[in-house]
């Protein structure tokens, strides 16, 4: 790639309706690893109460009722940045707040944390308030036109290249280290939980082939190489919502097992970013008065946040027909697997049956009017 088209590249403008969405779950993810900051300072303790190592000699280390009180705004802010009102200003200072508590202590410093400070330095610089917020709400209920969404895509390439190095770099290092790949590790983090998956309702056999060293074995190989896979399968149209689908898996798998503090709640979150850049490029063709066809409409309205479909009525007792933005045509059941297969909350579920869902070519009135 040359650097005039890296240019054009960085300044393309895209919709950012997926940073917009992501904020939501991004400001909630906040709020729960600012919770036991905020807990133990509700107890009188903060961090230099007990052993702590500052992150460079020079940094500045706030007076105790001060770092408290930033603590709070970074809640506020979170909060506020989670609904969407004054989006800009609360963004910054959730990202401002949370990358100052991150440096203040080394012992503050963790992977998972530090992902999170990247993701809000990427929703800080974009507009990611024009949509899907209190704010966007205001401007219309005073009559005021909403704000252009669209906008150059550079924070949401910058932000899907973090999270690919994210599983690349966890991938790799694991391959390197020979007792990750080997499974030691693993091992030991089970042998650490055997009291806890005893107390839990898993069977006896399960704990057993769990805490085995030879299962640990092949399952932490299994580990590196799904990191290695997702890192560079999102890159790829034609893999990525394989690649998504098993992301979800490994972060919940990850969840289950291990804990990672929020990393699960953020990585599966920010799957929300690899959606193709564009709204309303697909039409959902359904009769209104059909009830299969109301009940999917409602669905879509619902839970279509990344804005996927345009919606157009069909002639009464007409099929259900989703066309997809190359033309592609599902009728029936296989167009309602395919809506749900793109819509965030339902597509993990629906996805793994569309490589069987019945297709056509169209050039239909739909497509050539988008």
């Amino acid at each position: 790639m040359t650097l005039t088209a890296f240019d054009e590249l960085l300044g393309r403008r895209v919709s950012m309706r997926a940073l917009a969405v992501l904020r939501v779950p991004v400001g909630f993810v906040t709020l729960l690893h600012l919770r036991p900051f905020l807990e133990r300072a509700r107890d009188g303790r903060i961090y230099r109460d007990l052993f702590h190592e500052p992150y460079a000699s020079w940094y500045p280390e706030l007076p105790r009722a001060l770092y408290v009180t930033l603590l709070w705004i970074a809640a506020l802010a979170a909060f506020a940045m989670t609904i969407g009102l004054a989006t800009r200003i609360a963004t910054v200072i959730t990202f401002a707040a949370v990358t100052y508590n991150l440096f203040v202590s080394t012992t503050h410093m963790h992977n998972n944390r530090a992902y999170l400070v990247i993701v809000l330095a990427a929703l800080a610089v974009a507009p990611c308030g024009r949509e899907f917020s209190v704010d966007a709400h205001i401007r219309s209920r005073r009559g005021r036109p909403l704000l252009d969404p669209n906008a150059p895509g550079w924070p949401l390439w910058l932000l899907r290249f973090e999270a690919s190095v994210v599983y690349g770099a966890s991938g790799v290092s694991k391959l390197l280290d020979p007792d990750w790949f080997g499974g030691r590790v693993a091992w030991e983090r089970m042998l650490d939980q055997r009291a806890n998956l005893e107390n839990s309702p898993l069977p006896d056999w399960a704990v057993s082939v769990l805490t085995d060293r030879t299962f640990n074995a092949g399952s932490a190989k299994l580990v590196v190489l799904t990191e290695i896979f997702i890192a560079g399968a999102l890159w790829s149209r034609r893999t990525r919502y394989l690649a998504v689908w098993v992301a979800v898996v490994f972060h919940v798998a990850i969840e289950l097992s291990a804990s990672v503090q929020v990393f699960s709640y953020l990585a599966i979150s920010t799957l929300l970013i690899w959606a193709v850049p564009s709204t309303r490029d697909r039409v959902l063709i359904v009769d209104p008065a059909a009830p299969n066809g109301r009940r999917l409409l409602t669905t879509v309205r619902a839970l279509d946040w990344l804005a996927r479909f345009r919606v157009e009525p069909a002639p009464p007792g007409a099929p259900l027909q989703v066309v997809d933005r190359d033309g592609t045509m599902f009728e029936r059941g296989d167009a309602t697997a395919f809506v749900l297969s793109r819509l965030p909350l339902t597509a993990w579920f629906a996805l793994p049956l569309v490589p069987f869902a019945r297709r056509t070519r169209t050039r239909s009135r739909a497509i050539r009017a988008s």
